[in-house]
């Protein structure tokens, strides 16, 4: 079975799944017509996964919450457009910009449509997991725990340096402190230098976020910003239920 690896560390990964693959072969290549000699192991090989185990496995890799929320499925309303337009060429590599930022009020679709980006850059053969600022608020934060996995250097330089990323609810869930804009003006600085794929999206108003990082969005040569105008699908009645 083949699956996608998170961008975080799948060197490590695959250099653990190789080196398990080749100890298998190894037990296995000394089995003889199905007799087991003293000293040696039966190996229990894993059930092969069903359709919807896969399918379970490969929305939780891309932080998706439904694998339906794809453009093809995204039902826009009135404002949502220009929001729907960006993403879909973006993601479709027709765009000379590497970076969007979308901004707008709640229940207008955003999140659906970073997981229809993350779900057609698969279909593609390209990685991309969808996260919210507070979630990698909190993997910095576990840095400084007495005995972190890893440095709260390094993890900063590897969401800054990942050959994509999209970042959803910029501001909400309780981040937005001055520590975790600083953090976060860090990785998108890097990603703006480097020219890198980049999604960002937020329910505040711009004049709500550090201008540090949204300059950089606001550079022509390298980003778009959008407002997306439409109105909260939650509150229209027969409408898609797009989430925020």
């Amino acid at each position: 079975m083949i699956m996608p690896l998170c961008w975080l560390g799948s060197a490590e990964k695959k250099d653990r799944e190789e080196s398990k693959v080749e100890h298998i072969g190894e037990l296995l290549g000394n089995l003889d017509r199905g007799r087991v000699t003293p000293g040696q192991k039966i190996i229990e090989l894993e059930p092969e996964l069903t359709l919807e185990e896969k399918r379970e496995e490969l929305r939780k890799s891309l932080g998706v919450t439904s694998l339906e929320n794809t453009f093809e499925n995204f039902k826009p309303v009135a404002g949502t457009e220009k929001a729907l337009a960006a993403f879909k060429a973006l993601v479709g590599g027709k765009t000379h910009w590497k970076m969007l930022l979308v901004y707008g009020g709640v229940g207008n679709g955003k999140t659906h449509l970073c997981e229809a980006a993350a779900i057609a850059l698969y279909k593609r053969g390209l990685f991309c997991r969808v996260m919210t600022m507070a979630k990698i608020m909190g993997a910095l934060k576990s840095c400084m725990d007495p005995e972190p996995l890893t440095s709260l250097e390094g993890l900063i330089c590897r969401y800054g340096q990942a050959e994509r990323l999209i970042i959803e609810d910029v501001g909400m869930g309780g981040s937005g402190s001055a520590w975790e804009y600083g953090q976060l003006e860090d990785i998108i600085a890097t990603r703006y230098r480097e020219r890198l794929f980049t999604i960002m999206t937020t329910n505040r108003d711009l004049i709500e976020l550090p201008e540090r990082i949204v300059s950089r969005f606001r550079d022509p040569d390298v980003a778009m910003v959008v407002l997306n105008e439409g109105a909260d699908y939650r509150r229209l009645k027969g409408g898609n239920q797009c989430k925020s």
